[in-house]
């Protein structure tokens, strides 16, 4: 299946994944989405592909040890220099697990 749920609505999502639940046992299905919470609550197995091949596979209980899980935001900076302000606004705004990950040149990762 391609994407089974693209452009439904919240409800509309949740009444297609109970059915595809139910519908698996038994049975082997294979389908494509963009949602990782899609892929979470209905992939026993879950591969992430990029640039047309697998980058990884596994149960997502594997991926998000071996990953983690959360997000990761990429700023682009006007100047090269260090940017203090960054980290205190972000975990003034989402709390403080916001962490910067790196900062090179003119690229931040929180």
């Amino acid at each position: 299946m391609d994407e089974p749920t693209s452009s439904l609505d919240l409800n509309a999502r949740r009444h297609i994944w109970t059915m595809l639940k139910e519908y698996k046992k038994d049975r082997i299905i294979l389908l494509t989405t963009h949602y990782m919470d899609e892929a979470d609550i209905l992939g026993d197995r879950v591969g992430v592909m990029t640039k047309g091949k697998i980058a990884a596979l596994g149960s997502t209980l594997f991926l998000k040890k071996k990953f983690g899980c959360g997000y990761n935001l990429t700023l682009v900076k006007s100047s090269p220099a260090r940017n203090n302000l960054v980290e205190p606004y972000f975990q003034r705004h989402l709390g403080l697990k916001a962490k910067k990950r790196t900062e090179v040149q003119s690229e931040l990762t929180m």
